[in-house]
């Protein structure tokens, strides 16, 4: 499933906070406005600005290359997942995938190089409230798409897919978590309340917090999707930062600061969950799932990466140097040897190039790592023969931009920076 991406790739308003978990935090974030977050809110890594104005302004005209500009139809605002055909019909006409969940990393990305991208974002939140599954067992997700070049076609299943691929999507939880780290992310970067606010956009935000409702275990952590509920590190990771984002667009596009109490409490119950649940006190790791062992140290993914995604987005209410210790650990055997450095070589057996993990280096103060992982990237990144060719996918651009600074900015400290007051 989890891998299957990479390759690929009713709110419960009855829990309450007790007042104390309210406290001075929910009156921190009550006054004034929001200062302008990292790319992640509650992330504890620093961004960074080892990616140049050059690699950043590259990377941002590929994504804009990606957009699908036709303007009165359905498909307009939808942003391809990567510049290959994923599929080839009988005719020759090539299909290109549109992965909800990769375009709302890439674009909670891009959301910090500046307020140039919002149009762009505010398009594409458009397409995906006119897209978002309204009933059925996928409701409140925005299933796999495809479009077809040249006229804009588009489709749950072009001719010729084969039909498990069909309405597919590799996760539920974490597709419509990122949706609502989207909006959060949007607002908190300027984008118009209104849009957030609109009858279909708010329908389309509801009916996926709704689905991680519905998705939500005993413990509070969160099954992939109904016909695989399997519960994974990466996924819950993601729906926890999802269920701060949703009580941040609650509080401050709703105006409804119980029903984002009620939110933030769910994230901290599977936070909760994580931390009971998925770690594996003896291994010092992060199982893979909650049905797996500790994790392989000698295979990259899912074992190795996983380890990295507590640390990335803030979500591990352990110990204070548990989430970076269980990464220093994990990435030792991969770094111990210069020509098998995974900053060095492209590691990933299917050959994915993991711009995370360089994030994750520098957030553990591997600072050299990450400036190597960069300087082999930019090269092949911006080759003029084929720039930002598979396996780039529009994901890759979160971690990517993280790494660098929007135009015009101050060079950043290496200090972490402050993250979005919490409820």
């Amino acid at each position: 499933m989890r891998a299957d991406r990479w390759r690929r790739r009713a709110l419960d308003v009855s829990l309450i906070l007790p007042l104390w978990l309210v406290g001075a935090g929910w009156a921190t974030a009550q006054a004034g406005p929001k200062a302008l977050p990292p790319a992640l809110a509650d992330s504890p890594c620093p961004t960074g600005a080892l990616v140049d104005p050059v690699f950043r302004d590259a990377a941002l005209q590929a994504l804009a290359g990606l957009v699908v500009k036709a303007p009165g139809r359905s498909v307009h605002g939808a942003v391809r997942s990567h510049q290959s055909a994923g599929h080839v019909d009988a005719q020759g006409r090539a299909w290109h995938q549109i992965s909800a969940y990769q375009v709302n990393l890439g674009l909670v990305g891009a959301l910090r190089m500046g307020p140039q991208q919002l149009p762009l974002v505010a398009d594409w939140l458009g397409w995906l409230a006119r897209h978002i599954a309204p009933a059925g067992a996928a409701r409140g997700v925005v299933l796999d798409h495809w479009v077809r070049a040249g006229d804009f076609e588009e489709s749950t299943c072009p001719p010729g897919m084969a039909p498990g691929l069909c309405g597919a999507v590799d996760a539920f939880d974490s597709t419509a978590a990122t949706t609502l780290l989207l909006a959060d992310a949007y607002l908190a970067h300027g984008g118009d309340v209104m849009l957030i606010r609109s009858p279909a956009m708010r329908q389309a935000l509801e009916a996926s917090a709704t689905t991680l409702n519905a998705l939500t275990t005993a413990d509070g952590l969160t099954v992939a999707k109904p016909s695989h509920p399997v519960v994974y590190t990466m996924d819950v990771v993601e729906v926890i930062a999802g269920w701060r984002a949703w009580a941040r667009v609650q509080r401050d596009a709703y105006a409804q600061p119980q029903s984002a109490i009620n939110s933030f409490a769910l994230a901290s119950r599977a936070e909760a969950g994580l931390r009971n649940r998925l770690w594996a006190e003896a291994a010092g790791a992060w199982r893979v799932s909650l049905e797996s062992a500790a994790p392989q140290r000698s295979r990259w993914y899912p074992d190795t990466v996983a380890q990295a995604w507590p640390l990335l987005w803030g979500v591990d209410a352990g110990p204070p140097t548990r989430a970076r210790d269980a990464w220093r650990q994990a990435i030792a055997p991969w770094q111990q040897q210069p020509q098998t450095h995974w900053a060095r070589k492209t590691i990933d057996p299917d050959g994915f190039w993991w711009p995370a993990v360089a994030v994750a280096a520098l957030c553990t103060g591997d600072e050299a790592s990450a400036r190597t992982w960069v300087a082999r990237t930019r090269v092949r990144w911006l080759d003029p023969k084929s720039p930002f060719a598979w396996p780039f996918q529009v994901g890759d651009l979160l971690w990517l931009l993280w790494l660098a600074e929007p135009a015009g900015a101050a060079p950043p400290s290496r200090s972490t920076p402050p993250s979005t007051p919490r409820l």
